[in-house]
């Protein structure tokens, strides 16, 4: 199987499950296609449905699917281990997404764990010649052979000599030891993840040759850390916050009228002494006319709709960084006693977004609790 950045496509599909967060997509219903191109590539199916996962490798054409994701190998893997850039991959048309583009930024973040390189026998052998410590070689001359066994498995002699270190494919037959394992049980070595000496008295390794030859790797040869893991210089101290200064804003005569009126559930328009067109939220100066508007009236509660919005992208929030989830709307409408053609936009009741129609009548939602704020009023809904 082709690999890419030391992972292949099926590396990232198959720990899926062990990477998958149930608590992170409850309620959650989707299908995502992957069709990804190039040598290692393939065709697969996720689908989330009720916090359980089901992921499916297919031959054919992709159907009903939420949204497909369509790259070549070396972009999907390089992407998921932050060595390629997605969004470049994107606008360069290496990565395409058809459907509902939300789905990758909202569900699949919260739905599995960071997909981590998984770790391949032969990349820990090939890394010994770098890892070697020529200073605790003197007078060292033998050549270490690794039979493993296994998926991921194969045969290397590691020579050592005049504090040199070479590593080549195939076991040679006057190796000074020779150790036979599955190439997962080398990994798990290698990486801290089981004892040695509990490996080999488990029978997990099998040694032939001098036994002094296989215990002198520890002191030739420095420890195998993972990508990314590699001791850094000075370590950098970072504190993050959201800076904030005690200070009061003056909302003014007009704004401060239409605070207090949220509090007593209450709308307030400004309109003007000319034209008598109404503003809302009020404004001192008539947009039309250019002159002071002073005199206030009350509109709505209710309201007919002209216009709804729908979001299906929702940025992060730039002081939580949160992102909504989605889609979300509002509507602009015509508040009853306000100007025909002046609108306000507001939120619309979640449960509404589906059914909502320019055309229908909508009334304002107050909070129980009112502050005189904006959020003494969340939404409109429906009126029925």
């Amino acid at each position: 199987m082709k690999e890419y950045f030391g992972s292949t496509v099926e590396d990232i599909f198959n720990t899926m499950p062990e990477r998958f967060r149930p608590d992170g997509v409850q309620g959650v219903a989707v299908t995502i296609g992957y069709d990804i191109s190039g040598e290692g590539g393939g065709k697969w199916v996720v689908t989330i449905k009720d916090a359980v996962l089901k992921v499916v490798r297919i031959e054919g054409a992709m159907s009903k699917c939420s949204v497909i994701l369509s790259a070549d190998a070396e972009s999907f893997v390089g992407g998921a281990l932050g060595k390629v850039d997605s969004g470049e991959a994107f606008s360069s048309g290496k990565l395409k997404v058809s459907g509902d583009l939300t789905i990758l930024g909202n569900v699949l973040p919260k739905a599995f764990e960071k997909f981590t390189p998984r770790i391949r026998a032969h990349t820990i052998v090939e890394s010994m010649v770098e890892r070697f410590r020529p200073d605790k070689a003197e007078g060292v001359d033998m050549r270490i052979g690794y039979d493993l066994s296994g998926e991921g498995g194969g045969g290397w002699t590691i020579s050592i000599r005049d504090k040199t270190c070479t590593v080549k494919k195939g076991v040679d037959a006057g190796c000074t030891v020779v150790m036979h394992m599955d190439a997962e049980v080398f990994v798990d070595i290698s990486l801290g993840k089981l004892d040695g000496a509990t490996a080999i008295s488990s029978g997990k390794v099998r040694i032939d040759g001098d036994m002094s030859a296989a215990g002198a790797t520890a002191k030739l040869f420095k420890k195998y850390e993972l990508p990314g893991e590699e001791k850094q210089g000075e370590e950098l101290i970072s504190l993050k916050c959201v800076t904030s200064i005690l200070q009061r804003f003056a909302t003014g005569p007009h704004m401060g009228k239409w605070f207090a009126g949220l509090k007593e559930k209450k709308l307030y328009a400004s309109q003007c002494p000319l034209c008598g067109r109404t503003q809302i939220p009020p404004r001192e100066i008539c947009a039309v006319c250019r002159v002071r508007a002073d005199a206030f009236i009350e509109v709505g509660p209710k309201a007919t709709v002209v216009l709804v919005d729908v979001v299906y992208y929702a940025s992060p929030d730039p002081l939580t960084g949160k992102v909504r989830q989605t889609p979300y709307g509002g509507v602009f409408m015509v508040l009853d006693g306000a100007s025909p053609g002046e609108s306000f936009a507001h939120e619309l009741k979640p449960e509404d977004l589906d059914r909502v129609k320019p055309g229908m009548r909508v009334r304002a939602v107050w909070a129980e609790q009112r502050t005189g704020s904006f959020t003494d009023l969340p939404y409109f809904e429906i009126d029925v």
